[in-house]
This record gives C-alpha cells, sequence and structure tokens, in this order.
C-alpha cells in the first residue's frame, strides 16, 4: 500500500532578535494542503514547531537534532512508491569555510537552537531515499537555492516585479554569519566571533557528537584522521582563538524589518546558486524535488499583511492551488513566481530536480 508522510519544520525564533512570525502559518498551510488536497492522514505528518500555536497541538521543537532524526526517519522508511514531503520555514545562512563551493560558503538551516543544518547534511539524508520514492522539500528561507544540488534547475531566473505594486511590510528570512555568531554567543555565555570557523567550532562545542556533519567533518579534514572528543575540543579552542586574535570576523545584523515588497539580493552572482567545485555529498539527480523560496544569492519574505504572517513563498503556493489544484511541480512554482511579481517581491522561488520530475503532479495526485 502506498504511503504519505511528512515533516513540517517551521522557526519563529520567539524572543531572540532573529525572531520572525510567520513560519508556524507556513506549517499550517503546508498541512492544509496534504490533508485536505493529497490524502494525507494527520496522524502521518510530524510537526516542528518552537511556538505554541493552538492549532498544532502535538509538536516537537525544531532544533538541529530534532530535524535531522525527522528527516531521516522519513527518508529510510519510505518504500519505492511512497510519497515523501518536507517543509521548512525559518531563517537561512551561509557559513565561511564552504572549500567545495566556489564562493567559499555552505548554504545552511538555521534550527531554533542555531545547530546548523549544511547543504551536505541534507543531501547526506535525502541519499537514503529508494529509488522510486517521491521526495518533494520546500525550503521558504533565504540561500536556499542549490540545497541538493541539483544540476537540473527547471526554473531560475529574474522575474520582473511589478513596480506599482503596494508596498507590504516584511523582514527577512536571512541570518547573517553574525546573527548566528550571536545566537550562539547566548547559548554558550561567552562571545562567539562571527566568522565560519568560530561558528563551526562553536556549534560542535554546544552540541558535541549532535552537531551538523560540516562541523565535525572539518576537523577530521585538517587533521586527516578521526578524532576523540577531548581532540576536538582542544582543537576548536585553537582555531576559535586564533582566529578571535588576527580579528578575522565578519559584519552585519540579524534580519531587519522592511516596509517595501522587495526583498534584497544579498551578494553573489546574478545567475542562480554558486557553482559547486565538488560536494563531499551527492544526490542522485532523479532523487529529491526541491522547491525554494529563492535563489541561492538572494533572499525571502517573512510577510505581516492584514493582521497575518506568512512566508511569501508558501502562501502564493497555496493560493495557486486554490485555482489549480492538480497542477504539476513546473506549474505550481510558475504560478507562484507570477503571483509573488505581480505583487512587487523580487525573489525567485526556484525548482530544482529532473525534467520528467517536474511534469509530475505537486507532491502527489489529488485524491
Amino acid at each position: 500500500m502506498v504511503a504519505k508522510r511528512a515533516v513540517l519544520v517551521a522557526c519563529n525564533y520567539p524572543g531572540t532578535n532573529a525572531e520572525l512570525k510567520g513560519c508556524i502559518s507556513d506549517a499550517k498551510i503546508h498541512k492544509s494542503i496534504l490533508i485536505e488536497k493529497k490524502g494525507f492522514k494527520e496522524s502521518d505528518i510530524k510537526v516542528l514547531i518552537d511556538d505554541e500555536d493552538s492549532e498544532l497541538t502535538s509538536y516537537a521543537p525544531p532544533t538541529g537534532e530534532n530535524i535531522k532524526k525527522a528527516l531521516t526517519e522519513l527518508c529510510e522508511s519510505a518504500q519505492p512508491g511512497d510519497f515523501l514531503f518536507f517543509s521548512f520555514s525559518g531563517h537561512g545562512t551561509q557559513v565561511p569555510g564552504g572549500a567545495e563551493e566556489e564562493d567559499g560558503k555552505n548554504e545552511a538551516l538555521c534550527p531554533t537552537d542555531m545547530n546548523l543544518l549544511v547543504d551536505d547534511d541534507i543531501r547526506d539524508i535525502v541519499n537514503k531515499t529508494k529509488k522510486g520514492v517521491t521526495l518533494t522539500l520546500v525550503c521558504d528561507c533565504c540561500h536556499s537555492g542549490g540545497m541538493i544540488d541539483h544540476s537540473s534547475i527547471l526554473i531560475d531566473s529574474d522575474k520582473k516585479a511589478d513596480p506599482d505594486a503596494p508596498p507590504v511590510e516584511f523582514r527577512s528570512r536571512e541570518l547573517p554569519i553574525s546573527g548566528v555568531a550571536e545566537r550562539l554567543s547566548q547559548l554558550l555565555g561567552k562571545t562567539v566571533d562571527p566568522n565560519g570557523t568560530a561558528v563551526r567550532g562553536a556549534i560542535h562545542e554546544k552540541y558535541g557528537a549532535a552537531a551538523s556533519k560540516f562541523a565535525v567533518g572539518m576537523f577530521e579534514n585538517y587533521t586527516g584522521k578521526k578524532m576523540g572528543t577531548e581532540e576536538k575540543k582542544k582543537l576548536t579552542g585553537m582555531i576559535t582563538s586564533c582566529f578571535s586574535a588576527l580579528g578575522v570576523g565578519g559584519g552585519g545584523g540579524g534580519g531587519s524589518d522592511h516596509s517595501n515588497a522587495a526583498p534584497a539580493v544579498s551578494g553573489g552572482s546574478a545567475g542562480g546558486p554558486p557553482k559547486k567545485v565538488g560536494h563531499m555529498v551527492h544526490v542522485d539527480e532523479e532523487m529529491g524535488i526541491l522547491i525554494t523560496g529563492c535563489r541561492a544569492h538572494e533572499t525571502s519574505a517573512d510577510v505581516r499583511e492584514n493582521g497575518q504572517a506568512f512566508g511569501a513563498l508558501s502562501k502564493n503556493l497555496h493560493l495557486y492551488l486554490e485555482t489549480k489544484p492538480d497542477a504539476t511541480f513546473y506549474e505550481v512554482v510558475h504560478g507562484a513566481r507570477d503571483r509573488l511579481a505581480d505583487k512587487g517581491f523580487t525573489q525567485n522561488p526556484c525548482l530544482e530536480c529532473a525534467k520528467d520530475n517536474a511534469a509530475l503532479p505537486y507532491i502527489c495526485p489529488n485524491v
């Protein structure tokens, strides 16, 4: 019997400088689509949120460890013919020090505890999925382009925003490295410098074996051997101290509020995600269908409108599906892009998947 299972992750970071408002709303949007249009059972949908909500009464906190565990279980347990759905709404970031990246940075998701999930972690988990499983990933956050590094990016171009669209209040779903370092400093009770090495070291110091693979892998790549816990702690302190003494760091603050409807481009090339030089982890082209809130160098909007808050991508995917419930992946992403452009948003959602998969019904056939 075909199974349909989902993991919905939403991080609003309540009470912090990184606080967002619309991410839990995104989880509710996706949940309604899954149950009402796609035939998923509520018992087969796992929700991870970091704030209470009257409509989502059964949930776990979206820590880095919990997200990895939930996504791993989702992928490992599926059989050919099953349909899987994973969504992440929250901050995205770029971590300096990704030697395999042309721009020297790893794209990463920001869990509520800042135990970052870097792109190679996501690819490693996606690779656990058996062939014949349809896995949809929706990342409504900044720097989400290229997260599973498919060479086939079916939709990736600039869409001209309507300059006459009325302004919309929003906050960027980008947390720069300085914002990550600030939050880790609070959690550790000491200053973490805003550079890639210090942040990676701080994550390992705080979370140890539960840290993202990229943090542990960095130390072992430098030494060429597997290290014990004490060795890793010593190396973490040495590297962090050296960079602090040299004054190596980064600038910028946390996500900021805006009163117009055009999320800013944060740097990088004009055409799509940074080119990859040789990832630690590779994903088969047929594996996974990724919809991103924007391209790797762009930012996504956390919108506040008429007393409601939501992710610009998630909301407009839902609104397009209301007009065409049986739409394909290609149609859904194009439709959402058109709606965003009409409202003056400059973020460009992308569709990364094999060409044949783009013509499949979004998530799964309707019930």
